[in-house]
């Protein structure tokens, strides 16, 4: 818990507008990577979703359905917006949003849970974190090439951005997929390296998974490798976890778990 949510948001919210404002018409319209949508549907996305979390952090209720189908209303409703109206709706909300969440770090909010659609629950802090996994996602891997149509060059990632990201991913790995737990048959060690690295241990106990720091004294069945962007890619299944994750160990028990992991 901390403002590192807030300062990842502002960063990856930056090199999203940077990269929007470069588009011309063509590249607007060109079909990303994200299944269904064209680069103007994405960058759309996020000032859906910003606008929504505002509403529900103000005591609205949030839609009765699950995220991705939230998601592809929303952008469907916006799809005849033109560029320029797109574009400042994303940062207008940004900065209202900024306002909003920015109490959420506080001690006597930030542990507070709440339901994030079919998400699981979440401290409210953890907004912060889901924004920022969601704006660098969307962009370096659905909007920008080799994955996505458009090709501009960003300076790699860094902790500003990465820190929070990876923390929603790992809070995501025990409520995201209510069946994952059946595909982790051992305990797994996980280490993420470079900026926002981590040392964990994932195990399963009574259906439940556990994402706790690694110890001395653990024992894993297998140990994975994964530098913490790529970590943004193959845990969400954008890119195949076999050509970005290294393992030692049981092979059985990792590649049962990674070839189920898919978050959100």
């Amino acid at each position: 818990m901390s403002l590192a949510g807030i300062s990842g948001m502002r960063a990856a919210a930056g090199d999203l507008i940077e990269v929007a404002r470069s588009l011309n018409a063509a590249e607007w319209q060109a079909p990303s990577a994200a299944t269904g949508w064209s680069v103007h549907d994405v960058v759309s996305h996020v000032g859906c979703l910003l606008e929504l979390l505002q509403a529900a952090v103000g005591g609205e209720d949030l839609p009765d359905s699950g995220i991705e189908s939230v998601n592809d209303m929303m952008v469907a409703e916006r799809r005849g917006w033109d560029t320029a109206r797109t574009l400042n709706d994303v940062e207008k909300q940004l900065e209202q949003a900024i306002t909003v969440f920015t109490p959420l770090q506080e001690p006597s909010m930030a542990a507070v849970e709440t339901p994030m659609f079919d998400l699981g629950s979440y401290p409210l802090h953890a907004i912060t974190d889901m924004f920022t996994f969601d704006m660098t996602t969307h962009l370096r891997y659905d909007i920008l090439a080799p994955r996505g149509p458009i090709n501009r060059q960003l300076p790699p990632l860094d902790e500003t951005c990465l820190g929070p990201s990876v923390s929603w991913l790992l809070g995501g790995i025990a409520k995201m997929q209510p069946d994952l737990a059946g595909h982790l048959t051992a305990p797994l060690a996980l280490h993420l390296i470079g900026p926002g690295a981590r040392n964990l241990l994932i195990r399963a106990q009574a259906g439940n998974i556990f994402v706790d720091p690694l110890r001395s004294s653990d024992e894993a069945a297998a140990t994975l490798r994964s530098s913490t962007g790529d970590f943004l890619a193959w845990s969400t299944a954008r890119l195949p976890w076999r050509t970005l994750v290294t393992i030692e160990g049981d092979q059985s028990a990792a590649t049962t778990f990674l070839d189920a992991i898919n978050l959100i």
